[in-house]
């Protein structure tokens, strides 16, 4: 399941012959063909969570999908799409990181939104908008963690 972190996997059946599934915060029912396709579809109050880890809702727009498709999927109670998903999960992924490597959510999310030097000067939420911008910002944090400096 790259991308995502499955912390725990119930063996829990469920009346709708689902399993229920706990991927970090977000925790539900997935139906078996899902599981199988590793297409964990969360709800959209997933994007709530992330305006309150703060994120603004320019930046939730560029990187996990645009405030139109987003406001929809809100009002007729649908799930996010598997792509948006795996975004919103990307997000939350390295704000968690950068909150612990920096120690502090406000360091953590001014270093986010900073030019750096050993990006070629790019700002690591920009990079956050592909998987693979999102493990180069991966590994500056874990340069960061262990003290080496590019």
């Amino acid at each position: 399941m790259a991308g995502t972190r499955v912390n725990k996997i119930v063996e829990e059946e469920l009346p709708s012959h689902g399993v229920y599934i706990d991927v970090g915060r977000h925790r539900g029912e997935f139906q078996g063909s899902e599981i199988r396709a590793g297409e964990f579809r969360l709800m959209p109050d997933s994007i709530e969570a992330l305006r309150d880890r703060g994120f603004t809702n320019a930046e939730i727009h560029a990187i996990v999908g645009p405030r139109r498709t987003l406001a929809r999927r809100k009002e007729q109670a649908e799930r996010l799409s598997l792509v948006e998903s795996d975004r919103v999960l990307r997000l939350e992924r390295i704000s968690d990181m950068a909150d612990r490597v920096f120690g502090n959510h406000e360091k953590a999310q001014r270093w986010l939104r900073k030019e750096s030097r050993a990006l070629e000067n790019a700002r690591p939420i920009d990079l956050l908008r592909s998987e693979t911008g999102a493990h180069i910002v991966e590994q500056e944090l874990h340069r960061i963690d262990y003290g080496m400096f590019a």
